[in-house]
């Protein structure tokens, strides 16, 4: 017989309080549900007098901090800070930019600090994370290179354990500066854990999944590519002239049309035989065009890039939050693999922004519905 925690109170006297998560227990032949550290609905009532939008499973409020989250609350925190990089540069000029310039933050000041001033940030913040997380709890903090090490200290100083450092490579990037310098084409997201027991989900159940992942689309997409890669590269290392461009084209193609069945072939090699599974191997590098044209924040993430680490980081129903949330792309994505979150964001002008997106976004889904 599956009982919730609220229902086996009538059982036994037992105590359940936020903070207390999944107890896959037996007691007196009574398996007891997982159930969630938070209800998002629970939460409502610690949002009074404050400025916040409750839609569907997603919270939006409009503040600079998220004091108000009881302790041991969240399951994963997938944020995107300030990365403290504005500045005004000559950026403007270039001809298909879709960024305008460096100074992000429109003379805000939300990515304008000294750097002391931004380490400090650092720390205050990592404590904070470490506060809502429950044990077990994850999370994924993207970071510019310059304060990937500071970010990294200021977990670990506060009782967190950073495991591994993601590397978001951008195909798309623009090339600025490209005659004096690499092109700035990665981001960097540090992924860890409160505690131990983290959710990873290398392995995929079709029962739990209807539809094909994200993480399988990657993998997919990985193998073939680097497949294709290496049979390019070996034909080309072949040539002992330079080709003109057309021959090259030709001997892209050539390559390309050997290694194709082959490609394809491997590329199945994540699946089981009985074809009710998939087993993945994840890299700490992925490829995810950036966002691009019409942006509603200017440092918007790409939904998919948000969605593939909330499928290998969380399970269906976890809380997510995002204490940074600008235009709302985490609850996007959240809406889309069927979480719940908190989106805090301390600009009107973007928690405004993020509100409409979820509002129309949750709208479309009702709609359809009735289609």
């Amino acid at each position: 017989m599956n009982l919730t925690l609220g229902q086996l109170h009538r059982v036994v006297r037992l105590t359940s309080t936020i903070g207390r998560k999944r107890h896959a227990t037996f007691l007196a032949g009574y398996h007891i549900k997982e159930e969630s550290y938070l209800n998002i609905k629970d939460l409502d009532p610690n949002l009074a007098g404050k400025t916040h939008k409750a839609q569907g499973d997603i919270r939006l409020v409009n503040d600079d901090g998220f004091a108000w989250l009881p302790d041991q609350s969240i399951d994963l925190v997938l944020t995107d800070p300030p990365f403290n990089i504005a500045r005004d540069t000559n950026f403007h000029t270039y001809e298909n930019n879709t960024i305008n310039s460096y100074r992000f933050d429109a003379e805000k000041g939300w990515d304008s600090y000294t750097p002391e001033e931004f380490k400090d940030l650092l720390k205050r913040w990592a404590v904070e994370f470490e506060r809502v997380l429950r044990p077990g709890g994850s999370f994924a903090i993207f970071c510019a290179d310059e304060y990937l090490s500071d970010l990294i200290s200021a977990l670990k100083d506060a009782k967190l354990k950073p495991r591994r450092t993601l590397t978001w490579r951008k195909p798309n990037a623009v090339p600025v500066n490209r005659k004096h310098m690499m092109m700035s084409a990665c981001e960097y997201i540090v992924l860890g854990v409160k505690g131990s027991k983290a959710v990873f989900n290398a392995d995929i159940e079709f029962k739990d999944e209807p539809e094909i992942t994200v993480q399988e689309i990657i993998a997919i997409s990985d193998k073939v590519s680097t497949i294709i890669d290496l049979e390019v590269r070996k034909a080309l290392e072949k040539l002992d002239t330079r080709p003109s461009a057309s021959r090259i084209k030709e001997i892209v193609n050539n390559a390309i049309a050997e290694v194709a069945a082959t490609a394809a072939e491997r590329s199945i090699n994540i699946y089981s035989e009985d074809e009710k599974s998939a087993q993945l191997c994840v890299p700490n590098f992925v490829n995810f065009n950036s966002k691009a044209g019409n942006r509603l924040h200017p440092t918007e993430k790409p939904v998919n890039l948000l969605r593939y680490l909330i499928e290998l980081l969380s399970k269906p129903g976890d809380v997510l939050l995002d204490p940074f949330a600008g235009s709302s792309s985490l609850g996007e994505a959240a809406v889309l693999t069927k979480r719940s979150a908190i989106l805090v964001e301390q600009d009107q002008e973007f928690y405004e922004k993020g509100s409409n997106r979820i509002e129309t976004l949750l709208n479309s889904k009702a709609q359809s519905l009735f289609e």
